[in-house]
């Protein structure tokens, strides 16, 4: 059935993963469509990353058959240890790479969180250095999923607009993160807001925030978001949030007043 090959390609520095392409019988879905190579890889890292929370029944089952198929063997038993009972085997075996990386999780995590429009992984840089566990992220640009590949060991999920994207997000989390398309509302773009197609990826937020209800929601975007339609478009986003039953605070905070060495503004 073939197997992942993991090797360090020196000259693809955003690639540290280099694997084959397998499709077995678990990545065939209902619909008779197959899972994506990129889909199978989000699914089966976001398993060995979630082994031993809650989140981790949203992607054990499929993330265990579609091992399976890599691997041509049985559910039972791989050299004498149960896949079922042991998923941490392969933590430290066949998917160590996805945990020799820059920016492991926390030891001891003290609240959960999820990072949408992940980029290539500043949300989660942070939230880990304070003590969260990331139980799900997604990002649809192929360039920035693998470098956030090659930083955490995770392949983020694609497109959040799709309900199957949004069917593996876990049930229960704790902050929902989303430094959501800037580009409507940058003062270097055209400022279409709502009307652009990228601007309506709020509302996507939204339904997720609806449906999961997190204890903390944290936005980010450009601070041009302040003044963009006079103010209305974020009187709109305020309005919403509250509507959702949350408290809503917001600053612009500038990255060079935290040790960051650039001059960069966002409305948090």
């Amino acid at each position: 059935m073939g197997e992942f090959d993991f090797l360090m390609n020196e000259d693809i520095s955003l690639n540290k993963f280099v694997v084959n392409e397998v499709y077995g019988p678990h990545s065939v879905m209902e619909d008779g469509e197959l899972i994506s190579f990129d889909e199978q890889m989000a699914i089966i890292s976001h398993y060995l990353h979630n082994i031993g929370y809650k989140s981790e029944d949203k992607y054990k089952r499929l993330g265990i058959g579609l091992i399976e198929d890599v691997y041509d063997i049985k559910p039972e038993k791989v050299d004498n240890i149960s896949v079922v009972s042991d998923g941490y085997y392969y933590q430290n075996s066949l998917f160590k790479d996805f945990f020799a990386i820059p920016f492991p999780a926390c030891a001891s995590p003290k609240f959960t969180f999820i990072d949408l429009f992940a980029g290539i992984g500043g949300f989660r840089i942070a939230l880990q250095r304070v003590g969260g566990q990331c139980v799900f992220s997604s990002e649809w640009e192929p360039q920035a999923q693998k470098t956030y590949m090659a930083n955490f060991g995770d392949m983020p999920f694609g497109d959040i607009t799709k309900e199957r994207t949004k069917s593996f997000i876990p049930d229960e989390f704790d902050v929902l993160c989303a430094g959501f398309p800037c580009q409507p509302f940058s003062i270097s773009g055209k400022q279409k807001g709502f009307d652009d197609t990228r601007g309506t990826l709020f509302f996507d937020i939204c339904q997720i925030i609806n449906q999961k209800k997190p204890k903390v929601v944290f936005l980010e975007n450009v601070k041009h978001l302040v003044h963009h339609d006079g103010g209305n478009t974020l009187r709109t986003i305020l309005d919403k949030l509250s509507e959702l039953g949350y408290s809503v605070t917001w600053k612009v905070l500038n990255g060079a007043d935290f040790g960051v060495p650039q001059n960069r503004e966002r409305i948090i």
